[in-house]
């Protein structure tokens, strides 16, 4: 494979999973692309900053380009555009957030399509699976070329499911982060579908285990985006009910989002204001550096009632990597890394005495803590190498792969 157009709805990002397949694509002397719907980033680690420039933002619906685009594919595939734009439509008429998302990106998706065509792609891949794959799946039915997708969480998986099987049937492969979820795509899109299970696997150099000093008094960590979804005001209620035993460990809360307010007026409510320590957004050395000094990670996901939630969150790897304990709940893909017991504790979500008695347990014996750490190093076996991960999606995007597929 020489050439690769990539959708997805910002980059590049903090978050850094695809930025790295992308680096590692560049690296193979693949040409790579990236288009998105939600605009260019302005928040990523410094290492990415390279892939600034081959991304170009496509989904402002006032982009006169856009519709220039569109328009043109409409004097000269009619045949093709009137049918798979009703399709995609008719799939979506049971979910208002479906159709607008799917008639607002109509013109990105014409965009995308003279994109690839003018720059002769050979692959168009939608990086998430609801928006910016519907996008992909059309620019490919519009110019022919390779159409693949990824499928990742909630919000792209759960919250609308409109289009998506015909999408995943459409896919010479699809992939998907969680062992669930690929289970799940199978059997919404039937047996001839293919749908690969590749975690996104974790930098092993990078992530190696070492330095790690846990701090004198204890500290417990949450990573992630300051949202519903992640479940950190659980975390918040457990240390007040650890307060209440009169155990007082520290929790940093890294990151930023929507939730970051009532999160504050949480931990004044729950009397531990002095104890949570909330750092921002920050880049990934100076998360290295909080799984050296952590005692426990604490990743409390949920479902919400629309459908969303997290897969299997990157730091979680990253933090079983370092050695660096885990708590999680029982939901999304956690279990497949977090063995409870071993290199870890998994409790109920939304359940804060559950969470707060698996970390009064893990506190009060750091001996325990020291053997899941050295548990939860050797638990990041080759299936969560990124190195390796990598290897299976680069196989796919190999021209030959789609076409043994159909052969089948």
């Amino acid at each position: 494979m020489s050439s690769v157009l990539y959708v997805t709805t910002t980059f590049p990002t903090l978050a850094a999973f695809l930025e790295n397949e992308v680096h590692r694509l560049k690296a193979r002397g693949v040409r790579v692309r990236v288009l998105t719907l939600r605009g260019r980033s302005t928040s990523y680690q410094p290492e990415h900053a390279d892939l600034v420039p081959l991304t170009e933002p496509v989904g402002d619906p006032f982009d006169a380009r856009a519709w220039l685009s569109l328009a043109g594919w409409l004097v000269r595939k009619p045949h093709v555009l009137v049918p798979a734009v009703a399709r995609l439509l008719w799939a979506s008429r049971a979910s208002g957030y479906a159709l607008a998302g799917h008639m607002g990106y109509l013109p990105a998706a014409a965009r995308v399509a003279t994109i690839a065509e003018r720059e002769d792609f050979e692959r168009i891949h939608g990086a998430w699976a609801h928006f910016p794959a519907s996008v992909a799946w059309l620019a490919s039915r519009l110019t022919g070329r390779r159409f693949s997708m990824a499928g990742h969480a909630g919000s792209d998986l759960y919250r609308t499911q409109a289009f998506l099987a015909e999408k995943v049937r459409a896919a010479d492969f699809v992939t998907a982060c969680v062992r669930g979820n690929a289970d799940m795509l199978r059997a919404l899109a039937g047996p001839h579908a293919r749908v690969e299970w590749i975690y996104h696997g974790v930098d092993r150099r990078r992530f190696d285990g070492t330095g790690r000093r846990p701090a004198a008094e204890p500290l417990l960590l949450c990573v992630g985006r300051l949202a519903a979804t992640k479940g950190f005001d659980v975390a918040v209620r457990a240390l007040g009910l650890l307060a209440a035993r009169g155990m007082r460990p520290r929790l940093a809360l890294v990151g930023d989002g929507p939730d970051r307010a009532s999160l504050e007026q949480l931990a004044v409510a729950c009397g531990v204001a002095a104890q949570v320590e909330f750092r921002g957004a920050l880049e990934q050395r100076a998360v290295l550096a909080l799984y050296r000094e952590a005692w426990v990670l604490v990743s409390p996901s949920r479902v919400l009632a629309n459908g969303r939630r997290d897969g299997i969150p990157n730091v979680i790897v990253e933090a079983l990597a370092m050695g660096l304990p885990c708590v999680g709940t029982r939901v999304a893909g956690i279990e497949e890394v977090v063995k409870d017991g071993v290199n870890g504790c998994i409790v109920p979500p939304d359940d804060p005495t559950a969470l707060a008695d698996a970390l009064a347990t893990l506190l009060g014996d750091p001996a325990r803590l020291e053997r899941m750490g050295a548990a939860a190093r050797g638990s990041v076996d080759e299936s969560l190498d990124a190195d390796r991960t990598f290897e299976r999606v680069l196989a796919l995007m190999a021209p030959g792969a789609g076409a043994v597929r159909r052969q089948a």
